[in-house]
């Protein structure tokens, strides 16, 4: 009951944004939406079959000061066709610039998460909070991010639901490799305030154009948890090589 009220007060919080820079957004230029998606898939056979799949993308659109966000990935992967991990995550986000040069920002999202066998069936996180861009020239970007928000963790096994005040500390670096590549970093920390331990994640991606809308997308996250799963390892690691279309 506790995660469809954080579900329902969230999506209309974000509702509630929208209609309310609706006139605000309508009186400045519009740009349209633009986004990407990125598959990935490796296969390698012998004495062990392996293979994996990955499909991530992301959408995104400016209304006068307030950008929209939209972003998902889900992974799985099997040896010897029995399946040994099952990941996905959807994100949506808005960020309301509070200044003419838009340095400053107010945020705020909702995460949903997944992850089979660290025994997360479904992980709600609503947050918000304000940030600052450091930098947004084309060579490089930069910005940091501080939220509060509240966390509910269902699991598969008979573990009891967990409920916790918890803050989101973010930081995301752009920067320009070679003559057209881009190397980006995201790194988030997630303490609990409840004494249920604290998360880092780290996203790192390279991405080098092939074409005008192809690019190769190299991917490596890190995911370390202080406190997982009884009989699970702290920190999970994946990485995945595929194209990704811009649009």
């Amino acid at each position: 009951m506790r995660q469809s009220h954080s579900i329902f007060l969230s999506a209309g919080f974000l509702w509630v944004v929208f209609v309310w820079m609706g006139p605000t957004a309508a009186a400045e230029p519009q740009n349209a939406w633009k986004g990407d998606i990125a598959f990935g898939y490796n296969q390698s056979s012998g004495n062990t079959e392996k293979s994996s799949f990955n499909i991530s993308g992301n959408l995104s659109r400016m209304f006068g000061r307030l950008q929209g966000l939209l972003k998902g990935d889900v992974y799985t992967s099997s040896t010897n066709n029995k399946l040994d991990d099952q990941k996905w995550f959807g994100l949506i986000k808005t960020s309301l610039g509070l200044d003419e040069k838009k340095k400053w920002f107010f945020s705020f999202q909702l995460l949903l998460d997944h992850d089979r066998f660290a025994d997360i069936d479904v992980r709600i996180t609503p947050s918000t909070g304000f940030g600052y861009w450091i930098s947004q020239k084309e060579e490089w970007q930069w910005n940091i991010e501080a939220q509060l928000g509240y966390e509910t963790t269902k699991y598969r096994s008979a573990v009891p639901d967990d409920n916790s005040a918890i803050a989101v500390l973010k930081t995301h670096l752009g920067i320009k490799v070679f003559d057209h590549g881009k190397l980006a970093e995201i790194l988030t920390y997630t303490p609990s305030f409840e004494g249920e331990g604290n998360r880092l994640t780290s996203e790192t991606t390279f991405s080098n154009p092939l074409s005008e809308s192809l690019d190769l997308n190299v991917k490596f996250l890190v995911d370390n948890n202080s406190q997982p799963a009884e009989g699970k390892e702290k920190t999970d690691t994946r990485l995945t090589t595929g194209i990704k279309y811009s649009f």
